[in-house]
């Protein structure tokens, strides 16, 4: 007796392997299913059938074609999102950002695939959106095999689960997204330590002292309040811009390009990332202070 058959792009032993996952997942004492294949060109098809079956009640039989089917459906959805999501994502990726090297598509999927294993579909109720899209895969499978009695699994995808996809396209631009901005500021921090590099430092340390509105305050190496017109300069410029302190101390340091910054009471900064950021230009220019003359000297300032 029959009960479906299944037609996939893979190769013969994947195949295979699918045929036996599926049968094995619902093995009955009343039911032996076996399984055939027939290989059609790129495709294989699998046909399903039931080979003895010690009950001939109509109504039972249908129950374990019925039961059979959606344990089929679990092995196909996981199929689905075990091969075939990586595949559509590649294709997605070369028809919508041709602009990207072979080499930044593959860090994209690797990154794809830890976003997807990551993050959950709704913040209220913390579903992970893996376990979401096998629930909305399984879901039309099985709606699609209550009714019918065939399934190419290529074309299942591409006609039936447009939202699947949709929601793909839209995790992998976000990742897509991220991966541009991380490359611009790689390349921004570059050029930034490259143009520090090849100039002249103007000064042989720096001490900056944050206090606790998380101000910055210059000092050269004899503790000595920096009055260096090229900072004031520099201040009444990012004032006119509306620009912030971090953007001060950022421009400051590139202007000056010490050869040793020390940057004391790290812990009143708001901005935590303005260290990385000091770090990727300068590398081992940079020092922190802990406890040191100047911060016993500057307590004042600490107390801002």
């Amino acid at each position: 007796m029959d009960i479906f058959l299944l037609t996939i792009k893979e190769n013969e032993e994947n195949v295979q392997i699918m045929a036996e996952k599926i049968i094995n997942s619902c093995m009955s004492q009343e039911f032996s299913v076996k399984s055939d294949i027939i290989k059609n060109g790129r495709y294989n098809t699998i046909y399903f059938y039931i080979d003895d079956c010690i009950n001939n009640d109509k109504d039972k039989v249908k129950d374990f074609i019925n039961f059979f089917k959606h344990y089929a459906a679990i092995v196909i959805a996981d199929y689905i999102i075990d091969v075939l999501e990586l595949e559509m994502a590649k294709k997605i990726l070369k028809n919508n950002y041709c602009f990207l090297k072979p080499v930044e598509r593959k860090i994209i999927i690797e990154e794809l695939n830890k976003s997807l294993e990551n993050e959950f579909y709704d913040g209220n109720v913390y579903v992970p959106y893996k376990v979401n899209r096998k629930a909305k895969i399984l879901y039309e499978l099985l709606e699609f095999l209550s009714i019918e009695e065939i399934i190419n699994v290529n074309g299942f995808v591409k006609f039936r689960l447009q939202n699947y996809i949709e929601d793909l396209s839209r995790v992998l631009e976000k990742v897509v997204e991220k991966y541009m901005k991380e490359k611009e500021y790689k390349e921004f921090i570059k050029l930034l330590r490259y143009f520090v590099n090849i100039q002249e430092p103007k000064m042989d340390v720096i001490n900056i002292v944050v206090d606790k509105a998380g101000r910055y305050h210059f000092y050269d190496k004899n503790l000595k309040a920096i009055r260096d017109s090229s900072i004031n300069d520099l201040t009444d410029d990012l004032k006119d811009n509306n620009l912030n302190g971090d953007d001060l101390l950022i421009s400051s340091l590139i202007n000056i390009a010490p050869r040793k910054i020390i940057i004391h009471y790290i812990s009143n900064i708001k901005n935590n990332e303005i260290i990385e950021t000091i770090k990727n230009i300068f590398d081992d220019r940079l020092h922190i202070c802990n406890n040191c003359r100047i911060c016993n000297l500057n307590k004042e300032i600490k107390e801002e």
